[in-house]
């Protein structure tokens, strides 16, 4: 499958998406920040779904020119069901115009600690692993993925996941018949 058939327009500047997107398709995609439509730290997979969707398409509305808008989001969700544990996510909307698909990355638990934080102070989890990790822009690099598994893991990475996800039914004859 030919990933880098399609100019790629990505709904953010933020360097571990758009290293995703290359890791994903061998294509450097044009990047511009536009709104979510979200709160800045959502706080549940719908949400986070719903952030991914808007920046997408509105990417794609501002660079016509450009196949496939991306749109991707990280968040929290609780599951209630089994573990009563927080998990940071991470949503790639991709939207061509007229078929939406969605990829979803790993679902890694956060501690406690910081899902507390975050739900007390109004905070968003990068601010968190800045201070956990004493650092700045995390989320820009390998984020709380990396501090949490000491680097086995990279935010980058799990983006890679959640895009190839959502282009593979654009681009898989699979998907056609």
């Amino acid at each position: 499958m030919d990933y880098a058939q399609f100019r790629y327009a990505l709904g953010t500047q933020n360097g571990a998406k758009r290293r995703a997107v290359v890791q994903a398709t061998g294509v450097e995609p044009s990047c511009l920040s536009v709104p979510s439509g979200v709160s800045d730290q959502p706080m549940s997979e719908e949400e986070t779904i719903r952030g991914a969707i808007n920046r997408a398409k509105a990417v794609l509305e501002k660079l016509p020119e450009h196949h496939i808008g991306l749109g991707l989001e990280g968040g929290l969700m609780l599951d209630q069901t089994y573990t009563q544990q927080w998990y940071l996510i991470s949503i790639c909307a991709a939207w061509d115009g007229n078929q939406l698909s969605i990829g979803k990355g790993l679902s890694f638990p956060i501690p406690l600690q910081a899902a507390q934080r975050i739900v007390q102070e109004g905070i968003e989890l990068s601010t968190v692993i800045d201070e956990w990790g004493n650092t700045r822009g995390s989320n820009q690099q390998g984020g709380a993925y990396a501090l949490l598994t000491e680097g086995r893991i990279q935010r980058a990475d799990v983006f890679q996941q959640a895009v190839i996800a959502a282009i593979t039914p654009f681009i898989s004859p699979l998907y056609k018949l």
